[in-house]
């Protein structure tokens, strides 16, 4: 008679990751790690008062005037039809192009049904600017104004991929190249003082623009590439004046969190 042998005891230990796998909170770590190192100890809040002051001045009078508004006025083209691709992606449409003019108009083409989806992705243009540049703002009171500049150069590379046209790809790409090399060689006074004064080219394009097409409406010369008149003719039961009023909302609340956030680093009179 054989022996009987007790059935060996199974060990379960896991699938092991292939040789050179991170897992998904070592990943987290290690991004956190990166962000951590590219931190800038110089911030909005460090820098002299007088130069928080004069940079916003000087940007500020750049983006009112209008023969330097003329040149520099091309990125808050730009973000607004960047918010209009970011906006039909999100929306599930597929996205044909993006086109910026000689004047500063610009379209973004793409393709997809449903009322409520077409009424996001054509909302999203003017109050991207507004919304972007409270976020600059934010990042250089942070230290984050070195990945923003980063994130800016991704966006004008994808912005790239997609231009329509050659004036579309030479502002992209100088926009790009020029935020690039203030990124990669500017010290972090120089990275705070981009990021803040790009940051009130936005917001101040942002009310500009706004400004633009209310008095279209209220004139009636040039309204039909409003968006908000598009937005009205895609659902007829709410007025443009509407969407006017929600652009103007969101843009305000930028500019107030621009002005509050710069108001305190202000020198107080003696």
């Amino acid at each position: 008679m054989g022996r009987v042998r007790a059935p060996s005891t199974v060990e379960y230990r896991g699938r092991a990751d292939p040789p050179g796998t991170a897992r998904p909170e070592e990943a987290t770590v290690d991004v956190w790690n990166w962000l951590a190192e590219h931190r800038l100890d110089e911030t909005l809040l460090s820098m002299p008062e007088e130069q928080v002051l004069a940079v916003a001045v000087i940007a500020v009078a750049l983006a009112v005037h209008r023969a330097t508004w003329n040149v520099i006025g091309y990125p808050v083209t730009i973000v607004h039809e960047i918010g209009h691709a970011l906006a039909a992606v999100l929306a599930g449409y597929r996205l044909h192009g993006i086109t910026v003019n000689g004047d500063m108009s610009g379209a973004t083409n793409f393709a997809g049904r449903g009322t409520v989806r077409v009424l996001w992705a054509l909302w999203w243009g003017y109050p991207a600017p507004a919304v972007l540049g409270a976020g600059l703002m934010w990042a250089t009171s942070q230290g984050w104004a070195r990945i923003a500049l980063w994130v800016l150069v991704a966006g004008m590379g994808l912005t790239f991929l997609f231009s329509r046209s050659w004036h579309t790809v030479g502002v992209v790409l100088a926009t790009g190249v020029a935020l690039g090399l203030v990124a990669w060689f500017g010290d972090p006074v120089v990275q705070n003082v981009v990021v803040f004064a790009f940051a009130w080219l936005l917001i101040v394009g942002a009310v500009r623009a706004w400004w633009v097409v209310a008095r279209s409406h209220a004139t009636r010369r040039g309204v039909t590439s409003s968006d908000a008149y598009l937005m009205a003719r895609r659902l007829r039961a709410v007025p443009a004046a509407f969407w006017l009023f929600t652009f103007a909302v969101v843009i305000a609340a930028a500019a107030w969190y621009a002005v509050a956030t710069v108001l305190p680093l202000l020198p107080t009179p003696a």
